[in-house]
Parts: structure tokens; sequence; C-alpha cells
């Protein structure tokens, strides 16, 4: 069975953040000592939800399409919260309302 293209994307961003090192809040990416940088800088290594599947789609597809865009939208509406803003959700809820929600619509 072939997945979506979502789910690659929602599935390579869940491995970028699942350790709570690796995300961040605020920004949507920094170097491994702080630093605020973007998420397609060589040295980030921190990431929020959107950073993180901005830098999933980029590994698997290249510069090209809005399929991160697409993630965030599939991520958002299989948790019934598509009114709702990952950004937000990612800032003011926290890593691990970030990971449950990856992982649930990566699970439907």
């Amino acid at each position: 069975m072939v997945r979506p293209l979502q789910h690659e994307i929602i599935a390579r961003a869940l491995e970028l953040i699942a350790d709570e090192a690796h995300w961040t809040s605020l920004v949507i990416a920094r170097t491994a000592d702080g630093k605020i940088c973007e998420w397609v800088h060589p040295l980030a290594a921190r990431f929020c939800a959107v950073g993180a599947l901005d830098r999933a789609a980029y590994e698997l597809l290249g510069p090209k399409g809005d399929e991160s865009l697409k993630a965030e939208k599939y991520v958002l509406a299989a948790n019934n919260r598509a009114t709702d803003s990952l950004p937000r959700i990612n800032d003011h809820e926290g890593h691990a309302a970030i990971v449950s929600m990856f992982k649930y619509a990566l699970a439907r």
C-alpha cells in the first residue's frame, strides 16, 4: 500500500521533533546551540511543528510546491482542529500536543 505524500512528510517531521531536545517554540527553527535560524539552514537542529513539516517536505521533494502546507492542513483536519493554527498549538500547547497530533494524523 502506498502512503500519501502528506503521510511521508508528517512521518519525517515527527522523526525530526520526536525528541523534545529537537523541538522549539516561538520561532521556526534553531541551531543546536539555540540560535534562531531558518528551517532550511544547514545547521538547523530544532524545529517548531511548521518548521519540521517544511524541512521534511524539502528533504523529500526539494524546493518545490506547497506540500508542507497540505501536510499541515491534514494534521489539523485529522485532529478535528481545521480552524485552528498549528503555530498557535505549537507555542501554547507544547511539544506533547504536537507529537500527539502528528501521530494521530499518521494513524488515520
